[in-house]
């Protein structure tokens, strides 16, 4: 699905002393298979750009198309085209309501009129590429669940839907760093099988590093870079001016550069890094 995003701007409260504008101007287009990353502080209109592409504000200016039609819009097109964007958002006790675990993940693949079998294996499917285990979790109640597990719960639920677009909002808050890996790992393993087009909302620098192959850095509403996820992350006076820092990774092979080492600097991850560092040392037979 081709996502377009023209013009957008939404203000929240318009018209009252309490008005705030969230978003001004946006142009974005995301193609069918590309993983995105949307970047920005507190504030910045990251998650109020993500329920503008899912159809569920109205932008106050602008639209979003997703493959021409209008988000927003109450028409049989526009329902259908909602229902392969699949959202999880920031907090996802706010989108859970049923009564047991599996009941919960259930409910999207029974509204799309699958069969029981059907359903059955889209649960356990679902729970198993987020963590949880389908036979632990058979008779849990999901407001009993840790912030960590809500919030893989909520993942499976739309995973089960298994829509060709995915938004994740915040996806590894309350998580711990062992759950976080396996988390990112499993869902880019889903997405290279699935090619299915995967948004990732964050303002964790790390988790962008992994996830996505492209990013658009938000400030204050407005779009202030879009590009590989390579460059935009490793811009030390971009991410500054926006009040962050480059990965760590990053930070080490800048810090190596500067000292004499003939290292890139766009080196995302640990490994990557590790792997740079290695090869420029091996190169030089340790001498830089």
């Amino acid at each position: 699905m081709l996502i377009s995003v023209e013009g957008l701007g939404y203000t929240y409260a318009p018209s009252t002393p309490l008005a705030r504008t969230a978003l001004r101007g946006v142009d974005l287009e995301i193609r069918q298979g590309e993983r995105v990353g949307i970047l920005g502080p507190t504030g910045s209109g990251k998650s109020t750009l993500a329920q503008l592409i899912a159809g569920l504000l109205r932008p106050t200016s602008g639209h979003v198309l997703l493959d021409g039609v209008a988000a927003h819009a109450r028409t049989a097109d526009a329902r259908l085209r909602r229902l392969k964007v699949g959202m999880a958002f920031q907090y996802p006790e706010h989108q859970i309501f049923e009564q047991t675990v599996p009941r919960e993940v259930a409910f999207g693949p029974r509204n799309l009129g699958l069969n029981d079998a059907e359903v059955e294996a889209r649960v356990a499917w679902a729970l198993d590429i987020v963590g949880l285990d389908p036979v632990e979790m058979a008779d849990r109640v999901p407001l009993t669940l840790s912030g960590g597990e809500m919030r893989r719960l909520a993942l499976a639920g739309i995973l089960a839907m298994r829509p060709p677009v995915l938004i994740l909002d915040e996806p590894t808050a309350n998580l711990d760093p062992r759950g976080r890996q396996e988390l990112l790992t499993r869902v880019l393993t889903w997405q290279a099988e699935t090619e299915l087009t995967l948004i990732v909302i964050s303002h964790n620098l790390d988790d962008l590093a992994r996830l996505a192959e492209r990013v658009v850095l938000l400030v204050a509403g407005q779009v202030a870079a879009d590009g590989p996820a390579r460059e935009v992350l490793s811009d030390r006076p971009l991410l500054e001016d926006a009040s962050f820092d480059v990965p760590p990774p990053v930070a080490l092979l800048q810090a190596l550069r500067q000292s004499g080492w003939a290292v890139a600097t766009n080196r995302l991850l640990a490994e990557e890094a590790a792997t740079e560092i290695a090869q420029v040392w091996s190169s030089t037979g340790g001498m830089v």
